[in-house]
C-alpha cells in the first residue's frame, strides 16, 4: 500500500468527510416512518404457502436495517475524522499551516509560499515531511517500513 498517497487522499477528503457525517445524521433523522395504516387483508394475494405480505411490518424492518447501516457508516466516518485530527495535532505550526492551506483550502503553491514566507520548494519539502509524519500517525509501523515516496 502506498501510505503517502493514502494519507493525501484522506487529507483532500477531510472536509467532505465532515460534511458527510452531518448529511448522514440528517438522513438518519428523516428515516422515521412516515405513517402506519391498518392492515387490509381483503385484496391480499396468497401463494401455495398462504403467506400474507405484511406491508407495515416489512417497511418497519426495512427502515430499521437502513438505520443500522447509516449508524455504522456514521461511526466509521467519525472514527476516520478523529484519526485525521489526532494525526494533525502531531505536526508543528508550519507543517500544519502548509497542510491546511494545501489540502483543506486547496491553495496553489505560490499562494502558500507567499503566506508562509517560504520558497515554493521549501513549502513542498515541509509538506512532504508532514505527510510522512501523518502516514505514520494514521497507519502505524507499516508506514515506517515502507520507503517514503516523496523525499
Amino acid at each position: 500500500m502506498n501510505y503517502y498517497k493514502a494519507t493525501e487522499k484522506f487529507l483532500y477528503n477531510y472536509k467532505f468527510l465532515k460534511i458527510s457525517i452531518e448529511n448522514m445524521e440528517t438522513e438518519l433523522k428523516e428515516l422515521e416512518p412516515v405513517g402506519a395504516t391498518a392492515i387490509n387483508y381483503e385484496n391480499e394475494k396468497t401463494g401455495i404457502t398462504y403467506k400474507i405480505n405484511k406491508t407495515v411490518e416489512n417497511e418497519a424492518l426495512h427502515i430499521i436495517s437502513q438505520k443500522e447501516i447509516l449508524k455504522n457508516r456514521i461511526e466509521k466516518t467519525k472514527r476516520l475524522v478523529n484519526r485525521i485530527e489526532k494525526a494533525l495535532e502531531t505536526l508543528n505550526d508550519s507543517e500544519r499551516k502548509i497542510i491546511e492551506k494545501r489540502y483543506f483550502e486547496t491553495k496553489q503553491w505560490f499562494e502558500i509560499a507567499y503566506e508562509a514566507k517560504y520558497s515554493e520548494f521549501w513549502c513542498r519539502e515541509i509538506k512532504n515531511r508532514a505527510i510522512n509524519k501523518l502516514a505514520v500517525a494514521l497507519f502505524g509501523v507499516e508506514a515506517i517500513e515502507v520507503e517514503p515516496v516523496a523525499k
